[in-house]
């Protein structure tokens, strides 16, 4: 018979999932948007608005409720974790949400697996709880860990895209195209290539569109990224701008720091690669080696010991 107390813990577990994953799906956040564009979409006065405001009110009163408790506690981490998602290229409305949902989910379904195949293997109680907290700590931090390589992923793929996007403005600014119309056009070229940086520039051809000025756009860019490339690049353009210089050899100097770079860190892991074979070598190639050359040998000396 399973113990009462872990029965009541996994109870207690399920019903605080469940009650979290509710509270962000309805995120009282979100609904309050949604409630201020229909208020603006709707007309002042009319029956049928005053009875849509009401239960709007309504539903947002007994949603806020339910989500107070979790709500107060994201806000502090919303603008930092929104931060980072961008940097992944993730700038989807409902990322924070779906994240610290998926970071519960994760929790839960690591938390209750550890506790379930504790209590299958029959282990003591005390120490299946203490496993189950230890296992589920773990688990907290993985969709940390899976943000962090979406950002370097995302910097690699900047990384390696970058040049040829710099190649390519400055053919533009060459042939006679305005700056805006450069990143237009090197949009379009690159989203076989690089969609991942032709979805970026195209953000950066609305802002334009809404009123910035280039360098402002990719100033922004930058700061969504975090690339320390675009950073110098909105620097490159803004400065040229600014003092009346030649942008496209700016933007071809900046191309040609940008491959040296990328060649360094091509040999920093060419060299690193030595030393972390090492390790799998030691562990895996080593003792088979060692039995292969050395096994017959100590069969050979058992038999002579065994003979005597």
């Amino acid at each position: 018979m399973f113990n009462p107390y872990v029965l009541s813990m996994v109870g207690i577990t399920l019903f605080a999932a469940c009650a979290y994953t509710i509270a962000v799906t309805f995120d009282p956040y979100w609904d309050r948007v949604q409630q201020r564009l229909n208020e603006l979409d709707t007309p002042a006065q009319g029956g049928s608005s005053v009875g849509a405001s009401f239960d709007s009110q309504s539903k947002q009163s007994w949603l806020a409720w339910l989500g107070h408790w979790i709500d107060l506690p994201k806000q502090a981490d919303r603008p930092s974790l929104q931060q980072h998602l961008a940097k992944a290229g993730i700038y989807h409305p409902s990322a924070v949400s779906w994240f610290m949902m998926g970071t519960l989910v994760t929790i839960g379904v690591v938390t209750i697996s550890t506790l379930v195949g504790g209590m299958l293997l029959g282990l003591d109680y005390r120490y299946a709880i203490l496993l189950t907290a230890v296992v589920g700590t773990l688990g907290a931090f993985l969709p940390r860990v899976w943000l962090h390589q979406a950002i370097a992923k995302q910097h690699l793929q900047l990384r390696r895209s970058l040049p040829d996007l710099l190649d390519l403005m400055t053919v533009c600014l060459q042939g006679g195209l305005s700056l805006q119309e450069t990143i237009r056009r090197v949009s379009d070229e690159l989203k076989l290539a690089h969609p991942s940086l032709a979805a970026e520039l195209d953000i950066v051809q609305r802002d334009v569109e809404l009123g910035s000025t280039v360098d402002q756009a990719l100033k922004r860019f930058a700061t969504r990224s975090g690339y320390e490339g675009v950073r110098t690049l909105s620097t490159f353009i803004r400065e040229a701008q600014r003092f009346g210089t030649n942008i496209s050899e700016a933007l071809r100097s900046h191309a040609d720091m940008l491959r040296s770079q990328r060649e360094q860190s091509a040999e920093e892991n060419a060299q690193k690669a030595a030393v972390k074979i090492l390790l799998p070598t030691l562990l895996l190639i080593f003792p088979a080696i060692f039995i292969v050359a050395v096994g017959p040998a100590i069969i050979q000396i058992q038999q002579a010991f065994m003979a005597d």
